[in-house]
């Protein structure tokens, strides 16, 4: 049976923390081998940096996340830029991006989503992409630095058809997690159906956001596997291919971008 990455999880926070073999072993017995760790700010960025370097199945990847600019001052970006190099287990920027659904200062988030994006393109690295209620403003952003050196995600979708589409156009990818389990959820479910296969990732977003019929209690990176057999419904195609061609964009776009 082929593997299963689950592309954006935050090992560094309870229950995880405390038995990170436990969470690899749990796993691995459900045939996922591979956890991309995020980072939302510089001390998780660090943990996530140590993490990485402990254990051969984690990678990582720094930012600050939009809810975290309300902290953040120009010096963590500075750090962000000293700590890229310290490590080949970092292998994207984020998350960063727009969160317009609770009231932080807009135009903080907008410097810091720009800068970051500026950062990841100079050092060649994939944005992992945050965007809620904020469509217009994190696609505007996107296009106006977007070339041939900027790769990106646009990680838990759940925006609309046309932001899918727009993105796509532009080389971004669209990761689901367990949003697209939920029964009341058809519009997703339908999105689902048209992303091209090569733009397509899986990933829990743990401890958040647990699948159905899990919803309620805390996430999990195993659980990559009920949103991969979702999507397998959803498409019409085998899990295996599933697991063939999430795993294969997530290579393509997180290590061939180096």
């Amino acid at each position: 049976m082929s593997s299963l990455v689950d592309s954006h999880c935050h090992l560094y926070y309870e229950p995880y923390i405390n038995d990170i073999q436990g969470t690899i072993n749990e796993c691995k017995k459900n045939n996922i081998n591979k956890l991309l760790t995020i980072g939302v700010d510089i001390i998780t960025s660090k943990k996530n940096i140590e993490l990485a370097q402990k254990y051969n199945e984690i990678y990582c990847t720094i930012g600050i996340h939009p809810n975290s600019t309300a902290f953040a001052n120009k010096e963590d970006l500075l750090e962000l830029s000293g700590i890229i190099k310290s490590s080949n287990k970092i292998i994207g920027l984020g998350e960063t991006g727009l969160d317009f659904y609770r009231e932080f200062d807009k135009k903080k988030q907008l410097f810091y989503f720009e800068e970051q994006i500026k950062i990841a393109k100079k050092f060649n690295l994939p944005l992992i992409i945050h965007t809620r209620d904020a469509e217009d403003d994190t696609y505007s952003i996107i296009k106006k630095h977007y070339d041939n050196n900027l790769k990106f995600v646009i990680h838990c979708f759940s925006g609309s058809v046309e932001f899918a589409k727009k993105c796509i156009d532009i080389g971004g990818y669209i990761s689901f997690s367990g949003i697209i389990t939920f029964k009341n959820n058809s519009e997703l479910k339908k999105i689902s159906r048209i992303i091209p296969s090569d733009k397509l990732l899986v990933e829990t977003d743990s401890p958040y956001l647990s699948p159905h019929p899990l919803r309620g209690k805390t996430n999990h990176p195993k659980n990559v596997v009920l949103i991969a057999k979702e999507l397998s419904l959803q498409r019409n195609i085998p899990y295996e291919e599933i697991c063939l061609l999430t795993s294969k964009n997530f290579k393509e776009l997180f290590f061939n971008a180096k």
